[in-house]
């Protein structure tokens, strides 16, 4: 399997379109992603992304096939800190620890290439394939937002995660074989 991360660009429209059309796919998003945007929002919204300084927007290639979209955004410079995103919206990619690996790139990326010390995500509590692989990560819990979901019927708790530049760095090297 080869997976890369490239800048998002018009070429991913259609496949973006896909993604956010399927219910499944965006369950657990907790942004503006609806299955009625249009192909007319879905362009303008990239054109945003490319052109918004304080994100990272990357779509996940794998096989030189569009299956998701990840990056940091909320970038601070004074703080040295960004949200993660990621959604794998193509679900036949699911489940296959490509979002951990994404996750790897990303993290990489921030604290090492462009020198943040705190990476943050939030997620649905009811996320528990997100949570498993943000945890593999070393994302940490750091607090709840009581019932700040509402998916199928009910409210969720959104969980605050974190991981901080030295306890990365500490993961990466107990990875390496000495």
């Amino acid at each position: 399997m080869d997976l890369v991360l490239k800048d998002i660009t018009l070429e991913h429209t259609a496949a973006f379109m896909c993604w956010i059309a399927d219910k499944q796919a965006i369950k657990y998003t907790l942004s503006k992603f609806l299955p009625q945007r249009n192909e007319q929002w879905v362009q303008s919204y990239i054109l945003s992304l490319m052109e918004d300084n304080s994100t990272w927007d990357q779509t996940i290639i794998v096989d030189n096939v569009p299956i998701g979209y990840c990056g940091l955004s909320n970038l601070s410079k004074q703080n040295r800190s960004a949200e993660y995103f990621i959604i794998i919206g193509d679900r036949n990619y699911w489940n296959r620890g490509i979002g951990t690996f994404a996750g790897q790139i990303v993290l990489t990326y921030g604290f090492s290439k462009i020198g943040l010390h705190r990476i943050w995500l939030t997620v649905s509590e009811v996320n528990h394939g997100a949570i498993k692989s943000y945890e593999s990560l070393g994302f940490s819990e750091e607090g709840r937002m009581k019932d700040a979901c509402f998916r199928d019927g009910s409210y969720h708790d959104k969980i605050v995660m974190s991981i901080l530049e030295d306890q990365w760095h500490n993961k990466l090297l107990k990875r390496t074989p000495e």
